[in-house]
């Protein structure tokens, strides 16, 4: 049993000629359509986000318009309800700086009141106390001791020696006037 070549090439040519046209067109084809149905399915998802997106934009302008009075209301009164605040805040960094302790207790606000006022406790020494309350009666902070009492430790007691002083005050923040209104006026 010969083979003969031109039967072999037959066989060959029958085998390597599909392959080639798969390899070279069909695989390719193939991958392209893979790639075409991809991006066509990420456009249908982005199509179908995107028809949301006015319903969205509607609910949240909505929300908007519920949120603005009561947002603008809140911040009214920011600078009033802020200032008091911050005033603890450097009083506190005062007195740490000062090497003094500090307590600060809001008092309740009496009906008409125009200003915010607090108890004020604490110890140190004696000449870091006073430059705490020189700092924050001539400083910035619009701070103005009502009462202020400074209570020396007595020769017997332990805290004698360290110079331990107690502090105790009513301090009132006065509201401040809207640039506004102080302008018109």
């Amino acid at each position: 049993m010969t083979v003969k070549y031109h039967r072999v090439i037959f066989l060959l040519g029958f085998i390597l000629i599909p392959g080639v046209i798969w390899g070279v067109q069909i695989n390719p084809d193939l991958e392209s359509r893979d790639n075409y149905l991809q991006r066509q399915s990420n456009a249908i998802s982005i199509q179908q986000q995107n028809s949301k997106l006015p319903q969205q934009r509607d609910e949240l302008n909505d929300m908007w318009q519920d949120f603005l009075p009561v947002a603008s209301e809140a911040l009214e009164n920011l600078e009033q309800d802020l200032n008091p605040h911050l005033v603890q805040k450097r009083i506190d960094r005062a007195a740490a700086e000062l090497n003094c302790e500090i307590h600060i207790t809001p008092k309740a606000a009496q009906k008409g009141d125009t200003a915010v006022r607090f108890i004020v406790t604490g110890s140190g020494r004696y000449t870091d106390l006073v430059k705490l309350v020189d700092q924050l009666e001539q400083g910035q902070h619009f701070v103005r001791f009502e009462k202020l009492s400074f209570i020396m430790p007595s020769l017997d007691s332990a805290q004698a020696s360290y110079g331990a002083v107690r502090l105790t005050g009513s301090i009132m923040i006065p509201v401040l006037k809207d640039s506004d209104q102080a302008e018109a006026e």
